[in-house]
């Protein structure tokens, strides 16, 4: 004859064996991961959209500048203003824009011959700004575009950060020899 199990194993037994519900319990643990997963994704992505946004607009401004001879106040304001496109989705509020010529004093840096600035503060005339080690040589003009954004990571329930996103890129003026503002 078999020992009588007392009511107490017999419950722990029976649930034991039991597998209806498993899927859903299953679920339970793994959706929080996948939640996190799916959202650190897409705000990842986004957030090198919008890296990718800030490089393209730097180098934007510097190339719509080097084909100029010269160059306007209101033609460099278009210039500026013109970022904001090339920046969308993204608010161009949270960026700032600065356009420059520099003329390069040594293999490594340069003096600023005028800036405008969108959003922020131009560089100031005279001031000296670093440049890539024997990039061109010394009395030559390079335009330079430079952008900040303050990128901020979102989610559904807040703000995770802010980040700033910057990129600068420099060229040479395609037309003339420099690209001076009138």
């Amino acid at each position: 004859m078999a020992p009588a199990r007392s009511p107490l194993r017999r419950v722990a037994h029976t649930f034991a064996r039991d597998r209806t519900g498993l899927a859903l319990v299953e679920f339970a643990f793994a959706f929080p991961v996948l939640l996190l997963l799916y959202l650190g994704t897409f705000t990842f992505a986004d957030a090198f959209a919008c890296s990718r946004k800030v490089t393209l607009t730097a180098r934007s401004v510097a190339d719509l500048t080097t084909r100029y001879p010269s160059l306007t106040q209101a033609e460099a304001a278009a210039i500026l203003d013109a970022s904001a496109k090339i920046l969308a989705p993204y608010a161009v509020s949270n960026a700032v824009i600065v356009l420059s010529e520099v003329r390069v004093a040594s293999s490594t840096t340069a003096t600023v011959v005028w800036s405008k600035a969108l959003n922020g503060s131009a560089l100031a005339t005279n001031s000296t700004v670093t440049v890539p080690a024997n990039m061109t040589s010394t009395g030559t003009y390079v335009i330079l575009g430079q952008v900040t954004y303050t990128y901020t990571a979102a989610l559904p329930w807040g703000n995770i950060g802010s980040y700033t996103l910057s990129d600068r890129i420099m060229m040479l003026p395609r037309v003339s020899d420099s690209v001076p503002l009138s």
